[in-house]
């Protein structure tokens, strides 16, 4: 190795590790935030030296070295943590709309039990009634169009709504 420092032996890397590693915590502490983290970046970092000792050619300090191997791995640390959040965000995004679907998809089926009482209980209405609350509530109609539609008086269109609403409040109470 073309560095200052020797670190072929245990001894000599002993000596290296016990000198440098606190600083070098504390420096990938600065990118990855969490302490517990840091240290297992140092720790790889220095088994990756303590592994390439015997082939590593270095152009700069073994210090400078890991440096640069602490600094690539906490990079490499911080996407790791991006790519989990992000597929987090699309699980979570993905049960969401799961959830937005199941009671979308439940409300329908709801509506749609609802929908067939009720078409069963306006059968069971006098056919007077059932064509009051057909175009008053079905069809949107208001009272006065109803009442020029079926050349009723007004008075004689709300008596009937009132009366098949009340005889549908019956039938729903009795079927519920």
């Amino acid at each position: 190795m073309s560095s200052t420092v020797s670190i072929k032996s245990k001894k000599e890397f002993e000596a290296f590790f016990k000198l440098h590693y606190s600083d070098m915590v504390r420096y990938a502490n600065k990118f990855v935030y969490r302490t517990d983290v840091a240290t297992d970046i140092v720790q790889e970092a220095f088994i990756k030296l303590w592994e390439a000792r015997e082939t590593l050619l270095l152009t700069v300090s073994v210090k400078a070295y890991l440096y640069k191997i602490i600094y690539n791995l906490s990079l490499n640390y911080i996407e790791q943590i991006k790519v989990h959040a992000r597929h987090h965000e699309s699980i979570y995004t993905d049960l969401m709309q799961l959830e937005v679907d199941y009671y979308k998809d439940e409300k329908s089926l709801l509506q749609e039990e609802r929908l067939v009482l009720l078409r069963k209980m306006l059968k069971e209405l006098p056919k007077n009634c059932y064509e009051v609350i057909d175009l008053s509530r079905l069809q949107g109609l208001k009272n006065k169009e109803i009442a020029n539609k079926m050349k009723l008086p007004l008075r004689t269109v709300e008596t009937r709504i009132y009366r098949c609403i009340s005889k549908l409040k019956d039938l729903a109470h009795r079927a519920g």
